[in-house]
């Protein structure tokens, strides 16, 4: 006798099919955002080659000066930002960094736990609030350290993964989806700073104390794969940066830019396993924070006041490589000043500053930095070097992050209590 065939009640039969549509919009979810990926690296790349077409048209003979690439010096905008929003985070402070989830519309802020006062001699845990750009909202705190976290960051992965550094020794990888860690790595040190490779999102890296970078893959849940060891002092490790491999002629190469106490190194990535350690030149000490412009290949550097400048000060630099002679194939990756931002005389804290393109999408370069001395954060024009605006907060600025939702331009500051959310407008 033939097999019957077997019968699914109408139940069974909706929730196959519902499981085979989900299954489908899952592929072309990631068809499209592999899609989004390509055009967005494009669209980096196209830019950068309109930056470098620029300098080069300002640096002909006749030109007035060199102006810094993309700057529109005719094109004054009358827009500005306006104050849009505060959130208190932290009623006794000690919040540090935050970062912005594109994928999810979301600002992801640091904070000690709330409830650490109310328990004795119990060490706080530390870890992050949420705050939608899309309704103003904040929503609960989730705990994920059990002490100070010292650096965020998400890649552009569409799955909501927040990495983090803390000072308990380990790097996390938090689910937003879930409120969930879903991967702990323990460095065997403070981990001060941490980023992810934008050219390959199964790496991370992670700043030590003691000036190392461990590199780790995501497939492997063991161990870091590499160690990068300081090439000169031993300083922490105060600020990570990836620069992915773009089409520009000023620097084609991807890697690690790492900021110390004591100065910079770009870590070429020439091999998935092979790096290649470039000393930046910067102001000898004194340097808390670099952070990095993608698409023109830019950096800024801040210093503390010093004996040869008593006021704190942001420089702009150009990244470029040349050949080490010219029979050598290998080059060297360098970078020299550009503009240069003073603030006030007083800088106490390791603080965090911002470089971006300007919402006008002109071509201008912004700069945002926190004054100590005012309480504010400054932004200026980095092609004119002129202020355009001063940010009054009520606490010293820890950290500033510009983002877009919704075709709208949003700068977050970050006092050691409240986030401010300032609208371009």
């Amino acid at each position: 006798m033939g097999s019957s065939l077997p019968s699914f009640s109408p139940e069974q039969l909706l929730r196959r099919q519902a499981e085979l549509e989900s299954a489908q919009s899952r592929l072309q979810l990631q068809v499209l955002t592999d899609e989004c990926s390509k055009l967005r690296k494009q669209v980096q790349e196209l830019k950068a080659l309109m930056a470098q077409h620029s300098t080069s048209a300002s640096q002909q003979p006749g030109s007035s000066r060199s102006c810094f690439p993309g700057c529109v010096s005719s094109s004054q905008s009358q827009h500005k930002y306006h104050f849009e929003k505060a959130f208190l985070v932290s009623q006794s402070g000690s919040c540090r960094v935050m970062a912005y989830c594109d994928s999810l519309s979301c600002l992801v802020v640091s904070q000690p736990s709330p409830q650490a006062t109310l328990i004795p001699g119990k060490s706080a845990s530390c870890g992050f609030k949420m705050i939608s750009a899309a309704n103003l909202k904040s929503s609960q705190y989730i705990p994920i350290h059990s002490k100070q976290i010292r650096g965020l960051a998400f890649s552009n992965r569409t799955d909501g993964l927040l990495l983090s550094a803390a000072l308990d020794h380990t790097l996390k990888l938090t689910s937003l989806t879930t409120n969930t860690v879903v991967q702990t790595y323990n460095a065997g040190r403070p981990v001060w700073s941490c980023c992810w490779c934008l050219d390959d999102t199964n790496y991370i890296y992670a700043g030590l104390v003691n000036g190392s970078i461990l590199v780790y893959d995501l497939r492997d849940t063991s161990s870091h794969v590499q160690e990068l060891a300081p090439q000169k002092s031993r300083c922490p490790v105060v600020s990570l940066s990836y620069l992915p491999r773009m089409a520009s002629t000023t620097l084609p190469y991807g890697g690690v830019i790492a900021g110390t106490l004591e100065g910079g190194c770009f870590w070429e990535q020439k091999a998935p396993n092979s790096y290649r350690p470039h000393h930046l030149p910067l102001e000898p000490g004194g340097c808390i924070d670099i952070q990095t412009e993608i698409s023109t290949r830019h950096c800024l550097a801040t210093y503390r006041p010093n004996k040869s400048n008593n006021c704190l000060h942001c420089v702009v630099m150009e990244l470029s490589c040349s050949q080490l002679t010219d029979a050598s194939v290998d080059m060297v990756c360098s970078c020299h000043p550009v503009q240069t931002f003073s603030a006030g005389p007083t800088c106490k804290l390791l603080t965090k500053n911002a470089i971006f393109q300007s919402p006008e999408e002109d071509g201008r370069i912004l700069v945002c930095a926190g004054d100590e001395a005012s309480n504010s954060a400054m932004v200026w024009d980095a092609g004119s070097g002129s202020l355009l605006q001063k940010l009054q907060t009520d606490l010293p600025v820890l950290d500033i992050c510009p983002f877009t939702v919704n075709r709208n331009n949003f700068l977050a500051t970050l006092t050691e209590k409240v986030v401010k959310l300032y609208k371009w407008d």
